[in-house]
């Protein structure tokens, strides 16, 4: 068994040879050696476009062979640790049986390249990063996970929230359905979402829920400061995206999966439309609260919110594929 020092050496030379060879020759990738503990978070490596990238991996003590792996992006110049801390994802995972992975934004202000709203262009490349890691650690020869390819999530928090959406936009053939908290749709235009280039046809619709604090000073609900849309359009957007029919049905948050035991009712909602393309669910929950959303006033449990709909929609999926090919 690899030594911690051994895999510490491979990194540093790695590194180093990223650094000569991005000035020289061709741009490469590595996705370094996937190293997990049970019921702990591991550190990992990796190298994207010649550059060292890092993430935390989250394997719960009673992980399923199979099961579903969820990307939590965390917030503009904060970091992995931090998000771990703030959301829900850990207990969830050790509910369900599922892995987690929390990657670092590079920087000195770590953040994310995620569409249009939010944030400002970088040199650094993490769309190549997201689909390189989720590429490593989909490869069982390589991770030694057992991990489902078609039960692959996206969430995050504010910008972290932006680079989830974004990817479930523009690869919803790898991130199946995403959790945006606190941010919005990633385009002015929702026809850039789902494109695949040199071609008419779109890529698949896919489920998304967002919550929205309707006190939240950074992405305020009703307006916008230049980094987020509204409210009420982002909604429309990803509605649109997805190509929903009819008006979303308003439904009390008491009545959805991630409502508190003790919860009132008439606080707050969420506006659902039930009926997207490829059987997705486009959804948007507003709470009183303000940006940081996982330890809302409320109670409201997010992570089993998203949770519901996620395996709600890959199991529809899946079988929505078998019917279609059956029919070939």
């Amino acid at each position: 068994m690899k030594t911690e020092m051994d895999v510490s050496v491979r990194v540093l030379l790695c590194l180093i040879l990223s650094q000569l060879v991005a000035g020289t020759a061709q741009a490469f990738d590595w996705c370094g050696v996937v190293r997990y503990s049970p019921g702990q978070t591991t550190v990992n490596y990796m190298v994207v476009n010649s550059r060292l990238r890092s993430y935390g991996l989250y394997v719960p003590a009673d992980h399923q062979r199979g099961s579903a792996l969820v990307f939590d992006f965390h917030g503009f110049a904060n970091g992995r640790v931090q998000e771990q801390k703030l959301s829900c994802w850990d207990s969830k995972a050790a509910q369900e049986g599922f892995a987690v992975v929390y990657p670092q934004g590079a920087g000195l202000i770590p953040s994310w390249n995620s569409g249009e709203v939010c944030c400002e262009p970088r040199r650094f490349s993490d769309e190549a990063f997201a689909l390189k890691l989720a590429s490593c650690l989909l490869d069982e020869k390589r991770s030694h996970l057992d991990l489902d390819t078609g039960r692959v999530y996206a969430t995050g928090l504010s910008n972290g929230g932006a680079m989830a959406g974004f990817l479930a936009c523009n690869h919803s053939d790898v991130f199946s359905a995403a959790l945006v908290v606190s941010q919005s749709f990633p385009y002015r235009d929702s026809s850039v979402c789902r494109q695949q280039r040199g071609t008419a046809t779109l890529k698949p619709g896919f489920s998304v829920l967002e919550m929205r604090g309707k006190w939240d000073p950074i992405v305020p609900y009703s307006f916008s400061w230049g980094v987020s849309l509204t409210a009420d359009r982002s909604l429309r957007s990803w509605a649109d995206t997805n190509q929903c029919d009819t008006n979303p049905r308003v439904e009390d948050i008491c009545d959805r999966p991630g409502a508190a035991l003790d919860c009132q009712y008439g606080r707050s909602s969420c506006e659902t439309y039930y009926d997207c393309d490829n059987q997705a669910r486009v959804s948007q929950c507003a709470l009183n609260h303000g940006h940081l959303l996982y330890g809302n006033a409320q109670g409201f449990d997010i992570c089993s919110e998203a949770w519901s709909e996620f395996e709600r929609f890959s199991v529809t999926r899946r079988q929505t594929l078998a019917d279609h090919s059956g029919s070939q």
